[in-house]
């Protein structure tokens, strides 16, 4: 039975504008990106859903959480904010608890998300509500938790408190590449392979035709362990041909993508 993925796009309508770059709106970034996440996770057998069918109705986040009941895992999308415009971070929020080793995704998806945006740094936080101590102190996790949704994180794609961040997320193409990352971590994290095979061009980890950015960001997150390669992405990133997939090959892969050196 194909595992089940409940998608929830933060906020609704035209909420939370950026004072940094007033063309942005949080509701309206997340809401495409959950889009781009929902078709890049169905490619892999998911089934997937979404706690809303239209971009301008609300629903209440502890409802939002509680739609996730008989799903395997839940994702609330997001940007953040800060007082201070140089705060670029990524952060997953997880179960408070860590129940079901909740830990180990958040760690691929905070790391692999941080070194595809290029920001500071990708953390793993956690709330227990102040009030209700045992309890989520975040809403929308709060209902999942509810519904017993074995894993369920709130994730925080940078701060559109800060201009790069934000002008990284206004851009389709950027989306796209992080709903294309997010979805090969989460089939990688249940053991599925992370992409169909491709025609195995030296290079074109993500098979798309191209020998580009995103192919050295991907080697790179696999040298780190964040994601694992199937056998016919491993080939592709062996562009020095010794049987591994390491440094040598992302440094490779990124000065062909500069124009510095030709794959054969």
């Amino acid at each position: 039975m194909a595992k089940k993925i409940m998608l929830d796009a933060g906020h609704y309508a035209k909420y939370n504008r950026s004072p940094v770059l007033p063309s942005y709106w949080e509701s309206e970034a997340m809401w495409a990106l959950h889009l781009d996440l929902k078709r890049e996770l169905e490619a892999f057998g998911f089934e997937v859903l979404t706690t809303r069918k239209e971009q301008e109705k609300d629903l209440p986040v502890y409802e939002r959480g509680r739609k996730a009941k008989g799903c395997d895992l839940f994702l609330s999308l997001h940007s953040n904010a800060s007082k201070s415009e140089k705060t670029d971070r990524v952060v997953v929020y997880r179960a408070f608890d860590n129940r079901n080793d909740a830990d180990v995704l958040a760690g691929k998806l905070s790391a692999a998300i941080a070194g595809l945006m290029n920001v500071s740094g990708g953390f793993v936080a956690t709330r227990e509500s102040d009030d209700y101590p045992g309890t989520e102190y975040y809403g929308v996790l709060r209902g999942a938790a509810k519904e017993n949704v074995p894993l369920y994180y709130i994730i925080e794609h940078g701060f559109h408190t800060n201009l790069y961040c934000t002008k990284w997320l206004s851009e389709d193409a950027n989306r796209k590449r992080l709903a294309k990352l997010e979805a090969e971590i989460i089939a990688g994290y249940y053991g599925l392979s992370p992409v169909k095979p491709g025609p195995g061009k030296k290079g074109d980890v993500n098979f798309d035709g191209a020998v580009n950015a995103f192919d050295y960001q991907l080697v790179k997150a696999a040298v780190l362990g964040t994601v694992t390669f199937g056998e016919e992405q491993k080939a592709a990133a062996d562009v020095n041909g010794d049987g591994r997939v390491d440094a040598f090959d992302y440094s490779m892969i990124k000065a062909a993508v500069l124009g510095n050196y030709k794959l054969e």
